[in-house]
C-alpha cells in the first residue's frame, strides 16, 4: 500500500474541508452582519419617520401646563386637509355623545348631494310646527334650497331642517345622512332625525373633526355659510324677506373664523364645532365641544391655551 500517496491525500482532502469551512463560516457571518445592519437601518428610518410626525410644528411648550376643561368631551386639530393631521388637544374623543343641531351639518350635505340651489319648496305645517326659537318660518311661503341652508346652517332653523329633510321624505332622508356618515368614514356617529333634537342623534369629538374636514374639502359653500354673521335674505322676485342673526356669538369676536355650528338642547347641552384658518402656516384649526354647560366659553378655553401651549 502506498502510504505516502494516501497522506498526501487526506492532507488535500483536510484542506479542502477547512477551506470550505471557512468559507461557508464567512459567508454566513456576513449574511449576519448584513441582516443586522438592515435591521438596524429601517429601524432608524422607522423611528426617525415616528419622530418626525411628532415633532412637527406646532411644537409643544411644556412650561404651559395642560389645560383642564368641564365640557364631557373636545377636540382641537390642526389640519393641513391633505392628510397630515396633529391633535392638539383631546378629551373623550371617542365617547358618544348627543349633538343636537351639530346635526345639521350632515342635514346641509345630503340636501346639496340631492338637491339643486333654487329648486323652491312650499313650507307645509308639520315643517312650520316643528320646536325651535330661531329660524321660524310660515306655512305656505316658498323658499329655496339655497335660502333654506342659509337659514337652517347660520340660524339653526329647526324649520328649515325639516322642510329640506321633507322634500326626500323624513325617514329616506335620514337613512341618507347614516349612509352618507359611513361613507365618511364617522363610525361612531348616528342620527335619527334631520334637526338634532333627538337624544339618539350622537357622534364623538373626533367623528366631528373628521366631518369638518370633510365639509372644508368637498362642502365649502356650507362653511361660507355657516361663518356668516349677519346675512340679508332676498326671496325669488328679490324683494327683502329677512335679516339673519348667526347664534354663534363668537363670529366678529375670534378672528379667522372659516366655519362652524352650534347646538343645544337640554340633554345634549352645549356643543360647539369652529373652524379657524390659522394665518402662521395657512391650515385649518378644528374645535369641537360637547356636552358644555357654555360652550362658548369653553371654546374659548381651549383656543387661548392652544395659543398658549404651541408654538408655529
Amino acid at each position: 500500500m502506498n502510504y505516502k500517496y494516501l497522506l498526501k491525500n487526506f492532507f488535500f482532502f483536510c484542506v479542502c474541508v477547512f477551506i470550505l469551512g471557512w468559507g461557508a463560516q464567512w459567508l454566513l457571518s456576513g449574511l449576519i452582519d448584513f441582516s443586522e445592519w438592515e435591521i438596524s437601518r429601517n429601524k432608524a428610518l422607522f423611528l426617525s419617520s415616528v419622530s418626525d410626525s411628532k415633532n412637527q410644528p406646532p411644537y409643544r411648550d411644556w412650561q404651559v401646563e395642560d389645560l383642564e376643561i368641564d365640557s364631557e368631551a373636545a377636540i382641537s386639530v390642526e389640519s393641513d386637509l391633505l392628510g397630515s393631521d396633529k391633535i392638539l388637544f383631546k378629551k373623550n374623543g371617542q365617547k358618544r355623545l348627543a349633538i343636537a343641531s351639530l346635526t345639521k351639518l350632515m342635514t346641509a350635505i345630503v340636501s346639496l348631494e340631492s338637491y339643486e340651489l333654487f329648486e323652491e319648496i312650499t313650507i307645509n305645517k308639520t315643517a312650520a310646527l316643528q320646536e325651535g326659537e330661531q329660524g321660524l318660518l310660515t306655512t305656505g311661503e316658498a323658499l329655496s334650497i339655497k335660502n333654506l341652508l342659509y337659514i337652517m346652517l347660520i340660524e339653526s332653523s329647526n324649520h328649515a331642517a325639516y322642510a329640506l329633510a321633507e322634500l326626500t321624505g323624513v325617514k329616506n332622508f335620514v337613512d341618507l345622512m347614516n349612509y352618507q356618515a359611513a361613507n365618511i368614514g364617522l363610525k361612531d356617529t348616528y342620527f335619527a332625525d334631520p334637526i338634532g333634537l333627538s337624544s339618539e342623534n350622537y357622534s364623538t369629538v373626533e367623528d366631528l373633526a373628521k366631518l369638518a374636514k370633510y365639509i372644508l374639502k368637498n362642502y365649502p359653500l356650507i362653511a361660507d355659510i355657516s361663518k356668516t354673521k349677519e346675512f340679508n335674505l332676498y326671496k325669488k322676485d328679490g324683494s327683502f324677506y329677512k335679516k339673519l342673526v348667526n347664534t354663534n356669538k363668537l363670529l366678529g369676536e375670534i378672528p379667522e373664523i372659516a366655519g362652524g355650528k352650534t347646538g343645544f338642547t337640554t340633554d345634549a347641552k352645549g356643543s360647539l364645532l369652529l373652524i379657524i384658518k390659522n394665518s402662521k402656516d395657512g391650515n385649518y384649526l378644528i374645535y369641537v365641544v360637547l356636552g358644555a354647560d357654555d360652550r362658548f366659553l369653553e371654546m374659548k378655553k381651549i383656543i387661548d391655551w392652544v395659543n398658549a401651549a404651541y408654538k408655529w
